[in-house]
């Protein structure tokens, strides 16, 4: 596959001591700015390990993301040593999606061994699993992911090893139980323990089957790798959901971290799995959707048994990716219809799971 060379269109500043100086911001804000000060965001800690600051200056609040590849544990497990959250910015990528799809991010810089993200604060935009959205909402959302795919579809820059975009293989085992057990007890979040405890719950609600093809498969994607390399690949966002959703003038995605380049389907699958599709349009209606919109953007028409393949593909690697998600919930929670829910995702796991295993021959 031929690499071309990228060029940033953007220059990451040596610290967030340097980014945050008065004349910096005033000069990124075009407006003046004489005082800044810093105070952490007690009630988030990402999940994966990531820090969030509120920067209160008397030009507005903004937010700072702070990660790095030794405390975040999507970084550490997709080996992630550029930071891609950053990269998609640095060169210009997320820019391509303005003005249909946001970023909000004002400067990023270095911090240490790590980086940090400075950007507009969109406190009370962002959608939470308590936040409903509208199914008009819904339909907005499929459209902006739509559009994301075919804005780069088949983009021959996605590999380049500077841009450091997630691969198949490191999406995959960034879930495995062996290495969230070698590492559940290091600062990284709270994604290994709920990867372990999750895995648990699975080997005893799934079928013995399914969980034996799932942990094998962890472990040694490469069957399912050569199945995705045989469809289209694009740039993914690798977590759309509605907690990296937001709207205020437009459709806005934050958390870039889990980026990646393979199947657009495994991007779908995720946001269709959430109870703001399954409560409001129905998760058949939703692909059918994305489906139309993207053939629109594209100019194309897909066979109808491709796509099917192509759903269910995307659907198994979603599959493998969050169902210890469910399980671990399912243990945890003390809301019966919460337990409810989880438990019936994962019984649709069993069908979901051989549905796609199938085209892995």
């Amino acid at each position: 596959m031929p690499m071309t060379k990228l060029e940033p269109k953007y220059t990451l500043y040596d610290s967030i001591e340097q980014m945050l100086v008065p004349e910096i911001l005033s000069e990124l804000l075009n407006k003046t700015v004489t005082r800044v000060d810093r105070r952490p965001i007690n009630e988030h800690s990402g999940m994966a390990g990531g820090q969030l600051s509120f920067v209160d200056t008397d030009g507005g609040r903004f937010v700072l993301k702070q990660m790095s590849i030794s405390r975040d544990w999507v970084m550490y497990a997709t080996q992630d040593h550029h930071c891609r959250a950053v990269t998609l910015w640095q060169y210009g990528f997320l820019d391509q999606l303005r003005p249909y799809l946001e970023h909000k991010i004002i400067a990023c810089s270095r911090n240490g061994d790590g980086w940090a993200i400075l950007m507009e604060d969109l406190t009370g935009h962002i959608y939470t699993w308590d936040k409903p959205i509208t199914p008009d909402l819904v339909h907005l959302f499929l459209d902006r992911l739509a559009r994301l795919h075919a804005t780069f579809w088949e983009d021959p820059r996605l590999p380049e090893t500077s841009l450091g975009l997630c691969s198949p293989t490191q999406l995959i085992g960034a879930i495995s139980l062996e290495l969230a057990q070698k590492n559940m007890y290091l600062a990284m979040g709270l994604l290994p323990e709920w990867i372990v405890g999750g895995w648990e719950v699975m080997e005893t609600m799934l079928d013995k089957d399914v969980y034996e093809h799932m942990r094998n498969l962890t472990e040694d994607p490469r069957p399912l790798v050569r199945a995705l390399s045989r469809y289209p690949y694009t740039l993914l966002h690798g977590d759309y959901r509605p907690e990296n959703l937001a709207h205020s003038e437009n459709p806005v995605a934050l958390d870039w971290q889990g980026a990646v380049y393979s199947l657009m389907t495994i991007d779908l699958a995720w946001f269709v799995d959430g109870r703001h599709v399954w409560d409001t349009i129905g998760r058949k209606t939703a692909i059918r959707y994305y489906r139309e919109r993207l053939e629109n953007y594209l100019g194309v028409q897909f066979d109808d048994t491709a796509w099917q393949i192509m759903v269910e593909l995307g659907t198994l690697v979603h599959a493998l990716r969050f169902t210890f998600i469910y399980a671990y919930w399912y243990k945890h929670t003390e809301d019966l219809i919460e337990r409810q829910i989880n438990e019936t995702k994962l019984m649709e796991r069993n069908q979901q799971f051989r549905d796609g295993i199938r085209w892995l021959k």
